[in-house]
């Protein structure tokens, strides 16, 4: 078995339909690819669905976690992994079909301009697709909201996007915390600390098969987390100000 470059890592949890259709998506491509799959011990099987893809194809990889651990904590163990066995870019993506693997060949064009590229709903030639009407203007309300108070005019909470795996350093990507805040605060954070970041257009669908994973409560939680970074980035202008005097 060879060791490719590129790792693409999918975090799962009862995505047992999906995770078949994403696989071949990816293959298709015809890309010297690895895939990491970061399964949440999924009820419905979804792990058992993904050792089978293991025996057939070695360049997957799966790693069972013993319960539901999270999205942010898994993120972090696909960025742990992909520094330990030594990756030069990494892509994340949801396992859901949101993400479309045809939009790999655009991220990977892309990869020796920045630090991080992202795939953006909402850039010229970006979309969302099938989103409910009352969560539509809800990812618009806090994309407004995180570009004017965190200063981040991205996409900050999709997942979707490429790494070069020199800026994933664990000093800063330990100072975040899990969850489904992880994508924005994460962005946060590595911008404090100096890396580049561009985007390509992307199209996200609503998913076909199984439920969503969000709920009223995980969304309170982004929330919070997104008004705690906006005192800590005022806290930081103001060192900054008082720096200067």
């Amino acid at each position: 078995m060879q060791k490719n470059n590129i790792l693409v890592a999918i975090p799962t949890y009862n995505e047992k339909d999906n995770v078949p259709l994403l696989y071949k998506g990816i293959r298709q491509l015809g890309l010297p690819i690895d895939i990491l799959f970061i399964d949440d011990n999924s009820p419905d099987g979804t792990g058992s669905v993904i050792d089978e893809l293991a025996k057939k194809d070695s360049n997957v990889k799966i790693m069972h976690r013993p319960a539901k651990m999270g999205l942010g904590t898994a993120h972090k163990k696909a960025f742990q992994f992909a520094q330990k066995q030594r990756y030069k870019h990494l892509i994340t993506m949801d396992a859901d079909l949101t993400h479309n693997p045809k939009y790999i060949p655009d991220l990977l064009a892309r990869k020796y301009e920045a630090d991080i590229v992202i795939g953006s709903r909402y850039i010229t030639g970006g979309n969302m697709h099938g989103w409910h009407k009352i969560r539509l203007p809800l990812t618009y309300f806090w994309r407004s909201m995180i570009k004017n108070f965190l200063g981040l005019p991205y996409d900050c909470t999709g997942a979707y996007r490429l790494y070069n795996v020199h800026i994933l350093k664990p000093e800063i990507y330990n100072q975040v915390r899990g969850g489904f805040a992880f994508c924005m605060e994460s962005l946060y954070r590595f911008v404090q600390h100096g890396a580049q970041i561009i985007e390509i257009p992307i199209e996200a669908h609503n998913r076909i098969h199984g439920e969503s994973k969000l709920s009223w409560s995980i969304m309170l939680q982004v929330a919070a987390r997104f008004f705690s970074l906006s005192y800590d980035r005022f806290l930081h202008l103001i060192g900054i100000r008082n720096l200067s005097l």
